[in-house]
């Protein structure tokens, strides 16, 4: 038996987050491209730590594939921690921090990161209009609500040209909506521009992806359903701002301490000013994903991918 073969990974995927269906695409993804390489086991989260630590703690390595709730948040990898179990990703701090939009947008801006602007609702101020006034801050602008600690945009709204005067129940509306996902809820500046991503693995930068939605945001349904979305890597940009946005990413990556492998969110104005929106610490391994699209634009296969990422992990 080969080394590969000897050694043991545990796939951990599922979790009871929103976007469960996406980690179980992913699961499936990597579990085929890995099962001839390693000797490999799988565990569908299900929220018991006593069951996740049975199915775990034979293995030299957990590949992480939960995505969002406490398999990103940091809580899951805060477990593996006190167990001395190897894993995938960023650690249970970093991964804590990028969760948080509100946190990771302060920790940027304190660096002096451009991020748009906005406010941060919690569990403490469950209505909007308790704010009524602060949300003049936003008139004639176009805004964005969303779940401050969710991902794949669910209970994401955009309001163009707001006004308290005649859009404030259409606020409302879309504050209950982010509110039922999470009580943590960011109204944001909406950049109109250009949606890119950048893609790190190590201290490698991959492509700049651009995202071409055929909604009229890159929704839930468009960053899961084939055909709904257009990308173009490398993305056609101006090369000096494509290094600077290749710098603000890695700078982003290392000051939220990551490791191992993320993705960093931006818009790109129409006057070329780069907004961070936010750091993904799991993304997807779906057959659509942006992360293994950005790294075959680098020659960089699937399979090998994942070899990578678990050897940064192994070390």
């Amino acid at each position: 038996m080969d080394q590969g073969k000897q050694m043991k990974i545990c796939i951990v995927y599922g979790g009871a987050s929103k976007e469960r269906d996406i980690s179980l695409e992913s699961s499936s993804s990597i579990l085929e491209a890995l099962s001839d390489v390693y000797n490999i086991s799988t565990c569908d989260f299900s929220g018991d730590y006593n069951e996740l630590y049975a199915n775990v703690k034979n293995s030299d390595i957990v590949f992480n594939a939960l995505h969002g709730g406490e398999g990103e948040d940091g809580t899951i990898q805060k477990f593996f921690e006190s167990k001395n179990i190897k894993y995938t990703g960023s650690d249970s701090k970093s991964s804590k921090k990028a969760m948080d939009k509100n946190i990771s947008k302060k920790i940027c801006r304190e660096n002096g990161i451009l991020t748009p602007d906005w406010m941060y609702f919690n569990e403490h101020i469950k209505k909007v209009s308790d704010f009524f006034m602060e949300m003049s801050l936003f008139n004639g602008k176009s805004i964005v609500i969303k779940p401050s600690d969710q991902g794949s945009s669910i209970g994401l709204s955009i309001i163009k040209n707001f006004n308290l005067d005649n859009k404030f129940k259409e606020l409302n509306s879309s504050f209950d909506n982010s509110m039922k996902i999470s009580n943590k809820v960011l109204i944001e500046d909406y950049i109109d521009g250009r949606e890119i991503t950048v893609s790190i693995l190590g201290n490698k930068i991959f492509p700049i992806l651009e995202i071409i939605p055929l909604n009229k945001f890159y929704d839930y349904e468009c960053k899961y359903t084939k055909g709904k979305s257009r990308y173009v890597v490398p993305a056609k940009i101006n090369k000096n701002i494509e290094l600077e946005i290749k710098d603000i990413a890695y700078k982003i990556f290392n000051i939220l301490g990551c490791r191992h492998y993320g993705r960093v969110d931006f818009r790109l104005s129409n006057d070329n000013k780069i907004y961070f929106l936010e750091l993904n610490t799991l993304p997807g391994f779906t057959n659509i994903s942006l992360f293994p699209k950005s790294a075959k634009a680098d020659n960089i296969s699937f399979q090998n991918l994942l070899l990578k990422i678990i050897n940064l992990a192994t070390k």
